[in-house]
């Protein structure tokens, strides 16, 4: 085998080597990128229910608010001794 023939046949098996690699780099891109997506629909859900219960968070303590005045108000009534 002449040093050019080992050349051709180095340099080929480099390229088949550097195919591999990027093939395995895009692939791996692509998973990322899938990767982000769903992270990016999960914490929107995440911001819509974090969003729901602070509102819900609110109604429950305007509701005790309404339930300390109108015992309040109950104690109020009531004869002094």
């Amino acid at each position: 085998m002449t040093a050019k023939d080992h050349l051709v046949r180095h340099d080929d098996s480099q390229i088949a080597r550097l195919e591999q690699v990027m093939t395995a780099l895009a692939e791996a891109q692509v998973k990322t990128e899938e990767a982000q997506a769903r992270t990016g629909r999960e914490m929107a859900k995440l911001a819509h229910a974090m969003t729901a219960l602070a509102e819900s968070q609110a109604k429950t303590e305007a509701t005790a608010r309404a339930l300390s005045r109108q015992w309040q108000a109950y104690l109020n009534t009531l004869p002094k001794n």
